[in-house]
């Protein structure tokens, strides 16, 4: 059968098959996710957990080890990898393509749990649905405005707490990082001249401090029909608390007074930052650097309409009361938006030239 003249016979049903090829494609240009290179990885959740001043062979017995164990026989789980470096560990987890990662994403948490008898000293673990290879999506400079003379590293608590808190909010947002700042923190710096005038050592001292900063259950206690749960709390949290920890305790004989020598007197004791490990510079001037990761399979043009209403709101209402502003520097959605635009024109400009040539075909 000719199709040309099958066409010109019936052409109400051409005019409803286009109609019907327009729909479908407009409902898939706005079901699909838009990015600017496709998912050639599969599905990951990474693990990531965090043991200050552990040893890499320390990191992997205690905890790689114990998590790699418990994640076995996951429910889609194809691969686990691993890796263990001074003071972190981190296990990625690959599921197969296709895999639901909410239902995945709790399956990992419950199984999580059940890992038990960390060390004192290890951080919760933290779990990220983006890769450590995916390209982050938008990243973003946090500077001092004029006038804030503080050095940019000791503001990370109020990054962490304000910008990295409201942008992982963002629906589609996988995971962002935070460059450039310092980590708060308890310092006690000890006085070699005085630990040697009493006949101290620093590992006698650490040992003193680890021992105080721990919470103990005590047990249980049976009241009638009631049971209260015991729990001595000695968590070190101010400097008076740190100095006023017991390293030694020495009796007189003759009048039984006891001398007690405390941290206080060993040490000098204050909130301080850690050394920054990385810096970083826009203009010429110290900033915080914060990349967004996606989530996999998210839109990327939706999920960075979301950061920017983020973003104008911290600039708007938070950021001013510390005398920061946050701006964008790099937007993977404007090649995106470009090669959309192009598309786009290509269509119009190949449908008007394939109209006019059907055209001059039919009236000749």
């Amino acid at each position: 059968m000719n199709l040309i003249r099958l066409a010109i016979e019936r052409p109400i049903a051409v005019v409803a098959g286009v109609f019907l090829i327009v729909l479908f494609g407009i409902v898939a240009l706005q079901t699909i996710p838009i990015q600017l290179i496709p998912d050639v990885q599969k599905p990951q959740i990474t693990v990531e957990t965090r043991w200050g001043g552990a040893a890499p062979a320390e990191v992997e017995r205690e905890i790689v080890n114990r998590q790699e164990e418990a994640f076995r026989g996951l429910e889609g789980l194809e691969e686990i990898e691993s890796s263990a470096e001074t003071g972190r560990s981190r296990v990625y987890l690959n599921f197969r393509v296709g895999q639901n990662m909410d239902k995945a994403l709790l399956l990992v948490s419950n199984r999580l749990d059940r890992v038990n008898g960390y060390p004192s000293e290890v951080d919760e673990p933290t779990l990220r649905t983006a890769s450590s290879e995916d390209n982050a999506i938008g990243w973003f400079i946090i500077t001092r405005q004029e006038g804030n003379e503080e050095p940019i590293h000791t503001f990370r608590d109020f990054v962490e707490d304000t910008v990295i808190d409201r942008l992982e909010r963002v629906n589609g947002v996988g995971a962002t990082r935070l460059y450039g700042g310092a980590e708060r923190q308890l310092q006690v710096t000890v006085q070699p001249e005085r630990m040697a005038h009493y006949g101290l050592t620093i590992g006698e001292v650490v040992r003193a401090l680890r021992a105080a900063n721990a919470s103990v259950s005590a047990g249980d206690v049976d009241e009638g029909k009631r049971s209260y749960v015991v729990r001595t709390e000695g968590e070190l949290t101010t400097p008076e608390q740190v100095g006023a920890v017991v390293l030694r305790s020495l009796k007189d004989p003759a009048t039984g007074r006891v001398a007690r020598v405390t941290v206080a007197d060993i040490a000098d004791i204050g909130f301080g930052y850690n050394k920054p490990r990385a810096s970083i510079r826009r203009l010429g001037h110290q900033a915080i650097g914060v990349p967004v990761y996606r989530e996999t399979g998210a839109n990327v043009i939706e999920t960075m309409e979301g950061i920017r209403e983020a973003v104008e709101e911290l600039n708007r209402d938070f950021l001013p009361r510390a005398k920061l502003q946050i701006v964008q520097t790099y937007d993977e959605t404007i090649y995106i938006d470009s090669a959309i635009d192009l598309v786009q024109q290509n269509i119009v400009i190949g449908g008007a030239l394939a109209a006019v040539i059907l055209l001059l075909f039919l009236r000749s």
